[in-house]
C-alpha cells in the first residue's frame, strides 16, 4: 500500500532524523552531550578573623595572582605580594573546597569573647575555618592570616608592595 503525501515526508524526515543520530554516534559526537561549563572563580579570596578576647578584626583579600590587602583592627592597611610557592598553595587549597555544597555560614561569634575565622570566594562561603567542609584547606587559609598577623619584616610568605 502506498503512503499519502504528509505520511511520505513524515516517514523521510524520521528516516534522515536516524541517519544524522546514527552517523554523529558513528563519528564519536553526541547529540545529546551537555557541554562541559567552566568551574566558577575562587578568587579574590577573603579571610576574615574576629571576636576573640583581643577583640581581633583581620581581613585578608587574596586576588588570584597574589597581590594581598591586609586590613587589622587599630592598623593602617597594607599590600604585600604572596611568594610563587604560597600563590600554588592557595589556589590549590580553594579549588579543593567545595564551594557549591557548602552552606554559607554566619559571620558572627556566638559569644563576645569567641573568635570566628571565615573564608569567603566568589563561587561560595563564608565557611569557617574550622568546618569539615573546609578540609585541609582551612589550615593553609590559617597558616597565611597568622603568619601575615605578624609585621611585615617577620611574614615568610608575603613581602610588602
Amino acid at each position: 500500500m502506498l503512503q499519502d503525501g504528509p505520511m511520505r515526508q513524515l516517514s523521510h524526515i524520521l528516516c534522515s532524523a536516524s541517519l544524522v543520530v546514527a552517523m554523529t554516534a558513528a563519528c564519536g559526537g553526541s547529540a545529546t552531550t551537555p557541554t562541559r561549563q567552566s568551574q566558577p572563580a575562587v578568587f579574590p579570596l577573603t579571610i576574615t578573623r574576629t571576636g576573640g578576647i583581643a577583640g581581633f578584626r583581620d581581613v585578608l583579600v587574596v586576588s588570584g595572582n597574589g597581590l594581598v590587602s591586609v586590613t587589622h583592627k587599630g592598623q593602617k592597611p597594607r599590600r604585600c605580594q604572596l611568594t610563587p610557592e604560597t600563590v600554588k598553595r592557595l589556589a590549590t587549597a580553594a579549588s579543593q573546597v567545595p564551594w557549591s555544597r557548602i552552606t554559607p555560614a554566619s559571620t558572627n561569634p556566638s559569644f563576645p569573647d569567641n573568635m570566628t575565622t571565615t573564608v569567603q570566594s566568589p563561587a561560595g562561603g563564608p565557611v569557617p575555618l574550622e568546618d569539615p567542609q573546609a578540609g585541609r584547606a582551612g589550615l593553609i587559609f590559617h597558616e597565611l592570616l597568622n603568619d601575615l598577623n605578624a609585621s611585615p619584616a617577620a611574614s615568610r610568605m608575603c613581602t610588602s608592595v
